[in-house]
């Protein structure tokens, strides 16, 4: 096998039904990068949409790319894809993890794991370099993640990385994912289909390294990004209160360059950690310029928190770890460590409010904090949030109301002794009986579209506009996630390319970095041209320039996920330097890919691969849709925007000062502009035969004509024509 740098070369292949493990040479993927990409290409292959998700012929397909394990700062993540059970379409669609394991997987000599077959008995993979086995994993089946994952490390040695899932996946509960120890979760039901293949949890030890065809180049290129364009956490590329060095500091004052002079870790061991000011330009303060728990929580978390952590290669430190010393009394869990979704919407199952616990404002806290721990004891995920927003809507029902959906005994035998009292056991509880699939309020975790069909709620139950209970923009069964709340119409545009929300980031970064409008309007504009960026609130018609920084957030999506980079922190946008105008460097990404391989990239040849990826899931989604929804029209099944993103807020009309409604006639423009540069049919939203072959995706094109999907599309035409 020849030479090669960033990829370690090869993927292993493990059949759980025969036991077989094989390895293949994985040359001809890198063409797809690695990760999602890889992963895309594999499940096309060699596991057609027909196929049931539960199928054993179904794969789940772990990859990493090119980036991960090389040192690149914020690389340290890994993509997996399978098959869709709760979204609309049954289509392809990826969880995504950080920690360390990703990389791990990269030293042991890996780009990937391709699980295919369904063992007899649970099992887990212990890989430690090219010495790989499945073992028995009946003593911890049926318990948590965090008890999987310690018995893991047990077994096979503290040099070892492990992830696992929990009752939640074992039960085929939709709505499940797989945990490392200290949090790091990929979610979308990753844990149920490695639950149906009774696939426990996987144990990763590498002893070797990834080979770098430049080292000099990539200390080079490392050196540059943080001394000069990496902020905090999201990239905010401002602190959230004035420092001394900074010209600008958040104009609300809250970002997630959230450390501060005076803003403590207070539990920290050997005594409380003033985070200080971070002078942009000093490296060895980066890890203190995200206290995430005080962006969340605001005072309170300080007393709670005792460091800051994160993910391999990544000097951000996004997770906030906590000793929340008040769950003791309701014998829980006090160590907590998470971020983003998890510890967020927790107290939106407590319909009688909260109360303190030991300091004045810690109750969201406290109960947030229970709640991110047992969601990822169990397993259970949350679908950007749908998941509690879907609970609320029912606890807030008055109890005659919610025995249309449930029965007396079951509503009677919730504890609401606990739920009145705010006690952090209520939640846990609920999250117990969504893992175990317990009674007819549990179908809440088999998705918001199983919910509906169980209930008996119809379509225009997704068109309430009730932010509250209801972020869905589409009929498909994920929320909005930065959608147009935050980006106007490129944030609607970029949420229907997916089979769960979307995950990009590429906008939000910049609209919540709290730098004053009119320096990252300048930027952007630079960057994407005029007109792409607007104000908060103060939105302009649809533009060329808006389509095509859409259609960049969805490739470049699409490319971190192949390169395996994080996609909260990159591209580099935006600069917290003054001397740089604020302005980052886009081709940085490329750069780097450059020095790890040693082949040439441009930002425009990785913008090309991800959109070649796109292609590929759009082709995929088609043919789901087709076998699933008995029809291919993507402009009608699986791009329908709900109304209340039109006709919210009614006493403002579309583009006026103060709303970010929509207005149909020019997102329905945005649509056809956006279908027109990528390459796919105006009525249908596929991607034309010549799209296809322009990709070299010219088999894909084919299937498509022998399912008659092109002949749908030229049915949509003619009825449209009519």
């Amino acid at each position: 096998m020849a030479e090669t740098y960033g990829w370690a070369g090869k993927i292993l292949r493990v059949n759980l039904t025969t036991g077989e493990i094989t390895t293949e040479d994985d040359t001809k993927y890198h063409e797809y990068i690695g990760g999602m990409g890889m992963g895309y290409r594999i499940m096309y292959d060699e596991a057609p949409m027909d196929l049931d998700p539960y199928d054993e012929k179904t794969p789940i397909i772990f990859g990493v790319g090119p980036l991960t394990g090389s040192g690149v700062p914020c690389s340290g993540r890994m993509n997996v894809t399978f098959r869709s059970t709760w979204s609309k379409g049954k289509s392809i669609i990826d969880g995504h993890i950080g920690g360390h394991i990703g990389p791990m997987l990269k030293y042991a000599g890996y780009d990937g794991i391709v699980i295919t077959g369904i063992s007899s008995t649970p099992v887990y993979l212990r890989i430690e370099d090219d010495q790989v086995s499945l073992e028995d994993a009946s003593a911890i089946w049926g318990k948590g993640t965090f008890a999987s994952n310690k018995w893991l490390i047990e077994q096979t040695g503290r040099e070892f990385e492990s992830a696992s899932i929990g009752p939640a996946g074992e039960h085929l509960v939709d709505y499940s994912t797989m945990n490392t120890s200290f949090g790091n979760s990929a979610g979308a039901g990753l844990g149920a289909a490695m639950g149906n293949k009774k696939l426990k949890g996987i144990a990763v030890r590498g002893t070797g390294s990834v080979k770098v065809a430049d080292p000099q180049k990539v200390l080079e290129l490392s050196n540059y990004m943080l001394g000069n364009l990496i902020g905090g956490n999201n990239n905010h590329n401002v602190p959230a209160q004035p420092q001394s060095w900074a010209e600008y500091s958040a104009t609300s004052g809250k970002n997630r360059w959230s450390g501060a002079p005076g803003r403590m870790w207070k539990k920290a061991p050997g005594g409380p950690i003033d985070t200080g000011e971070q002078p942009y330009n000093d490296i060895n303060k980066i890890a203190l310029r995200c206290f995430k728990g005080y962006f969340d929580f605001g005072a309170p978390a300080a007393e709670y928190t005792v460091k800051n952590g994160g993910c391999s290669s990544c000097p951000i430190r996004c997770y906030t770890e906590y000793d929340i010393d008040p769950l003791a009394d309701y014998d829980l869990p006090t160590h907590n460590s998470n971020t983003c979704m998890p510890v967020l919407y927790g107290d939106r199952v407590y319909p009688y409010g909260l109360h303190d616990f030991k300091y004045e404002g810690d109750a969201k806290l406290v109960i947030n904090l229970a709640w991110a721990h047992a969601v990822d004891d169990m397993g259970v995920w949350d679908n950007y949030g749908n998941l509690n927003r879907d609970l609320q809507w029912f606890l807030n029902l008055p109890r005659e109301e919610a025995l249309k959906y449930v029965s007396a005994e079951e509503y009677d035998s919730l504890p609401w002794e606990w739920c009145k009292a705010g006690d952090p056991r209520w939640e846990v509880e609920l999250i117990r009986r969504m893992a175990y699939g317990e009674g007819d309020l549990s179908v809440i975790a088999k998705g918001t579209l199983a919910m509906m069909e169980k209930f008996g709620l119809p379509k225009s139950w997704l068109d309430r506009d009730d932010g509250t209970t209801n972020s869905n923009l589409m009929y498909n069964g994920y929320p909005n996630h930065h959608g147009p709340a935050e980006a106007w119409q490129v944030g609607m545009l970029y949420n229907l390319v997916y089979n769960r929300d979307c995950m990009v980031h590429e906008i939000v970064c910049e609209t919540g970095s709290g730098a004053p409008f009119e320096v990252t309007k300048k930027v952007m504009e630079d960057f994407f041209g005029e007109g792409c960026y607007d104000r908060a609130k103060a939105y302009t018609p649809i533009n060329e320039n808006k389509v095509k920084l859409a259609a960049y957030c969805v490739n470049d999506k699409n490319f971190h996920d192949s390169a395996t980079l994080c996609n909260w922190m990159w591209p580099m946008t935006q600069s917290p330097s003054k001397e740089r105008n604020y302005k980052g460097d886009l081709d940085l990404q490329a750069d780097f890919m450059t020095a790890v391989t040693g082949e040439t990239y441009t930002q425009a040849s990785l913008q090309e691969t991800g959109e070649k990826i796109t292609q590929m899931l759009r082709a995929m989604t088609a043919i789901s849709f087709q076998l699933n929804c008995g029809s291919a029209n993507l402009r009608q099944e699986h791009d329908a925007i709900c109304d209340w993103v039109f006709d919210k807020e009614p006493d403002f009309k579309a583009f006026e000062e103060g709303t970010t409604k929509l207005d149909r006639d020019d997102m329905k423009k945005a649509i056809d502009m956006f279908y027109t540069h990528y390459g796919w049919d105006l009525n249908t939203g596929v991607p034309t035969r010549e799209t296809l072959e322009k990709f070299g995706l010219s088999d894909m094109a084919d299937d498509l004509e022998a399912r008659g999907i092109y002949s749908q599309s030229t049915a949509a035409a003619e009825t449209t024509a009519e």
